[in-house]
């Protein structure tokens, strides 16, 4: 049958699950963005620039499966590079659309605006070469083939892909087969698969201490209740690395806690590093995740990903995780295990606010922690935010959204504009520094222009605080301009009613907790902290990032500065 090129990109797009594509127009793509705004299915949310856009796209990614993203050539794809390295990093599946320059100059070599005029038009795409799992430049001649081999990579592999799209060509017509984008998954090779299943079998017989270690995507490769029903079939322990947290319940009675190399919990390393038959799942361990890389694995760890696993030197290839974790799942388990190692559970308190006491980082995460309910979604960024997350306690059904990895700060606040056009239907709450929304504020007007109701809690600290713990207590290069915060958002509402709180003490925290648990508008408090309130866990971690960056004699000066 006939299809416009631009409109069969919108029929996949909206057949992979793709109902807003974020991004900001530019000249080489405002002829398919006037078939965008046609359709019924699929439409266009601006964003205020590019970066905002990437990370909006991210966010709505984490809770939608894929997202997609708009911009122009050059100067729009550049802008927007930096959250799509993120992107790849973290295994968020992304469309990258570019309005790219006339078909017919590209191919006589024009020296063209938004280019370095030398009539290289390859420049671009070699740029996303590092951070995308496919790429194209469409033509006519190739447009159906190409969207679709690019587009099943995206869904594959959880990772960014990257479309080129010639403004002169969105309107021609080209045969198309009239059938839905197939993404059926590979499966394993039965033999493949069956001799894993022995090996782990003879495994499991022999194992006097089995446990599981959860690490990045799980959630976004499909593998959340694969892994539970493996978890509770075995009834096995499992800890999490701090991109797994809250992947399952936090209150799950298999769990036992996050695990971080030296920096995990007498109880979770026992667990862990102890293990006789150790499963990992889709675990890869980082500096941050590991404490600079003092994890301590067993040989002959289970390593499972997507489609293949590792025990030992054995790379089973082939095999499909959601296949292994099916069959594992209904395994009957050889002996019943002695699991003796429980979450240690922290005291519970009665919170109380006291009247006048100054507001610090450990009154801030433990009221917090029991204003979050069920089935919220919280967003966190880099630095001290997402430490104090990381500490909570949480009920079931919470999904985090924060970058672990790639700790992009500015990231969170458009990440929650995204997550937030994925599912109005969940509370979704944001922690974020003052040095971190300085970067990334305007897009706050997305949230009233879209009647969007975040809550959001601005960590106010005078500058970068977790920076200040690694190097420079005093040092200049640690603060920033002060803002207006509150009063940011009258120019930024348009008009539109929204709840600001500037809180100073612990009594004023509480008040304005409760009126924002009735609020029905955009709820923003401003918590002022010390500058140098830093948290003693915290002052560890930071002083690992300073031995591991500066060595020996950058510690000289760290502790001259002391």
């Amino acid at each position: 049958m006939k299809r416009t090129v631009g409109d069969f990109l919108l029929d996949r797009l909206s057949q992979i699950g793709v109902k807003e594509i974020l991004g900001v127009p530019g000249d080489y793509n405002l002829q398919f963005l006037t078939q965008v705004e046609i359709r019924k299915d699929i439409g266009f949310v601006g964003t205020r620039n590019e970066l905002n856009g990437v990370y909006a796209a991210d966010g709505y990614a984490r809770l939608n499966g894929i997202s997609a993203l708009l911009t122009t050539y050059g100067v729009g794809d550049l802008s927007a590079i930096n959250g799509v390295a993120g992107a790849y990093a973290e295994y968020v599946p992304m469309v990258c659309i570019v309005g790219a320059p006339p078909l017919n100059s590209m191919y006589r070599h024009r020296f063209l605006h938004h280019t370095t005029a030398e009539g290289n038009f390859d420049d671009m795409i070699s740029c996303y070469r590092p951070f995308t799992v496919a790429r194209a430049r469409i033509t006519p001649q190739n447009a159906e083939e190409e969207i679709d081999r690019v587009l099943r990579a995206c869904v594959r592999e959880k990772r960014p892909v990257y479309l080129q799209l010639p403004s002169d060509i969105t309107f021609f017509e080209i045969d198309v087969h009239n059938e839905v984008l197939s993404l059926s998954s590979q499966t394993s090779d039965p033999k493949q698969l069956q001799t894993l299943l022995d090996r782990i079998g003879e495994m499991l017989h022999k194992a006097e201490r089995p446990a599981a270690l959860l690490g990045m995507a799980i959630d976004r490769f499909g593998l959340k209740d694969n892994v539970q029903s493996m978890i509770e079939k075995l009834q096995i322990p499992f800890a999490t690395l701090s991109a797994a947290q809250c992947i399952l319940d936090g209150d799950h009675p298999m769990w036992v806690g996050g695990y971080s190399g030296r920096s995990s919990p007498p109880n979770v390393k026992e667990v862990i590093e102890n293990s006789d038959c150790l499963f990992g799942i889709n675990i890869k361990f980082t500096d941050s995740n590991s404490s600079y890389f003092t994890q301590k694995m067993p040989e002959d760890m289970i390593n499972i990903q997507s489609f293949r696993t590792i025990i030992d030197h054995e790379v089973y290839e082939g095999v499909s995780a959601i296949e292994l974790l099916d069959n594992l799942a209904v395994m009957t388990p050889p002996k019943t295990y002695k699991n003796e190692h429980k979450k240690i559970a922290k005291s519970k308190t009665v919170w109380k606010a006291k009247s006048g006491q100054k507001m610090t980082q450990d009154c801030l995460w433990s009221r917090a922690e029991k204003f979050i309910k069920p089935n919220d979604v919280v967003v966190t960024e880099a630095g001290t935010s997402m430490r104090g997350v990381k500490i909570m306690d949480m009920p079931s059904g919470i999904t985090i959204v924060s970058q672990p990895l790639w700790l992009s700060i500015g990231y969170s606040l458009p990440a929650l504009f995204g997550s937030l056009l994925a599912n109005r239907n969940r509370r979704q709450i944001l922690f974020i520094g003052d040095g971190s929304f300085q970067l990334t504020a305007q897009e706050i007007s997305s949230f009233f222009l879209h009647d969007l109701k975040p809550i959001i809690f601005l960590l106010n600290n005078n500058g970068y605080t977790i920076e200040r713990a690694i190097l420079g207590f005093h040092a200049d290069y640690n603060k920033i301009p002060s803002w207006d915060y509150c009063g940011l958002l009258e120019p930024l509402s348009g008009g539109k009613p929204y709840f600001a709180r500037k809180v100073s003490t612990e009594d004023e925290l509480d008040a304005a907790l409760n009126e924002a648990e009735k609020a029905n508008k955009l709820c923003f408090i401003e918590v002022m902290l010390d500058e140098l309130d830093i948290p003693e866990a915290m002052q560890k971690s930071a002083n690992m990032v300073a031995a591991f960056n500066y060595g020996p004699r950058g510690l000289k000066e760290l502790n001259k500065e002391v």
